[in-house]
């Protein structure tokens, strides 16, 4: 078999099942928080189903969390839905970031990819998707790395839903873990070419805190982070250019 034709049968290889064993690592995570929140939605009142469609149309974590526990309090649907908007707003930037990924994806395959953007699935997916050829096999990794993740976020929500009624045990700290494995698949992404954009954005993000009301501050530091990153990545490249063009003459 040529080179070519390895090259070939390996990208094939890596489809739908390749990213749902990529998933694995985001679905051990999800466990216990999924079923942490179906067993507390249904003690703040919501049935094991609404549980689950609430994990299955809204799909956001920890503004989950929020969502039950405004509910419990007796807030308003409109108060609800700008609070949980305002949490996910960052997930406009995430969307962008793998917009280049696929520069021929059609509406559906936008919307279905979309679905299952999460922290944790955006950080894999950015490092997967980096190592497969061909954009028709990084939809595919992509949809079995959302859909492995999903699936476990969803039915392990019902199952939590169902145990809820028989387990009145109060829970503390659980919002903390899916924080802690975004943070966990952040660092095994993280790449030495962009340490200074990293630095900045960290930077920003603490000085704009303090300026700055509410989670703006957080799409604000990224963009401005992207931007002199940039800036700075296109700066030493005109400079390596500059300096080889003074070699060869």
């Amino acid at each position: 078999m040529s080179k070519k034709e390895s090259e070939f049968n390996h990208s094939i290889e890596k489809g739908i099942l390749y990213g749902l064993s990529q998933s694995l690592t985001i679905a051990i995570g999800y466990a216990p928080v999924a079923i942490t929140f179906g067993i507390l939605a249904t003690q703040f009142g919501l049935t094991f189903w609404e549980a689950g469609l609430m994990s299955f149309f809204v799909y956001a974590g920890a503004s989950q969390f929020i969502a039950i526990e405004m509910i419990h309090q007796g807030a308003a649907p409109l108060m609800i839905g700008v609070t949980t908007l305002i949490v996910n707003i960052r997930h406009f930037l995430m969307s962008l970031s793998v917009v280049p990924f696929f520069p021929e994806r059609t509406l559906l395959w936008s919307l279905g990819l979309a679905q299952g953007l999460t922290d944790e699935s955006f950080v894999l997916n950015t490092k997967v998707l980096k190592d497969v050829e061909g954009e028709e096999n990084r939809r595919r990794v992509m949809l079995g790395i959302n859909s492995g993740a999903f699936v476990t976020w969803v039915s392990l929500t019902i199952l939590g839903g169902l145990i809820g009624k028989w387990l009145p045990v109060q829970f503390s700290g659980f919002q903390f873990a899916l924080l802690a494995l975004f943070i966990i698949l952040t660092t095994m992404s993280l790449s030495r070419k962009n340490y200074i954009t990293y630095l900045i954005a960290a930077v920003m993000a603490v000085v704009l805190k303090l300026l700055i009301p509410g989670k703006i501050y957080l799409i604000i530091s990224v963009i401005l982070a992207a931007g002199i990153g940039a800036w700075w990545r296109g700066r030493k490249g005109s400079h390596r250019v500059g300096l080889n063009s003074q070699k060869s003459s």
